[in-house]
């Protein structure tokens, strides 16, 4: 049995749409799915479980999180949308968590991180925390928002495809 199961959980559709690209490059049986979706499939029947997810607070979502909990003696991969540089400080340490996270009962294969657009409901609230403390929008930030609006691109779909052709 070589069965290759995508599952995405998506807020402002980057992921849904980097899954989509790698889903394509899969080759023998495979099937893509929405994490809200999950409960309606039987997860025995694959062998192999790629993830894709949002970043949220420093690691997958939480809808996400409890998926890949609920996995094991699977060989997993992931990949993930964050509005910062994928190779930041901040993207290093997302792979880190969501990287241990995989690894606790399944076998990493390797994982995947690009940027994707911000959610701008996300960024509205940003503006109005406390006294601005938790993500001041700094010109910085700013800059880092205003820089997601493009991605993921051609060249991000391009790479997670690489990316995914090499692993498997």
């Amino acid at each position: 049995m070589n069965k290759t199961l995508v599952v995405y959980s998506s807020l402002t559709g980057n992921t849904k749409a980097v899954g989509e690209k790698i889903f394509e490059i899969i080759e023998g049986e495979k099937n893509i799915i929405s994490i809200d979706d999950v409960k309606n499939i039987n997860i025995d029947e694959f062998n192999r479980v790629i993830v894709g997810f949002w970043v949220d607070k420093g690691s997958a979502d939480k809808k996400t999180k409890g998926f890949i909990k609920s996995l094991s003696n699977k060989e997993i991969g992931y990949f993930g949308t964050l509005g910062a540089d994928p190779e930041s400080k901040h993207g290093n340490d997302v792979r880190e968590r969501v990287s241990k996270l995989c690894s606790e009962k399944n076998t990493l294969i390797g994982g995947f991180l690009c940027r994707g657009k911000i959610d701008p409901k996300l960024v509205e609230k940003m503006g109005k925390f406390p006294l601005n403390l938790i993500h001041p929008l700094t010109p910085e930030r700013l800059q880092r928002i205003e820089d997601a609006k493009s991605h993921p691109n051609e060249k991000d779909f391009q790479e997670a495809q690489n990316y995914f052709k090499n692993i498997l």
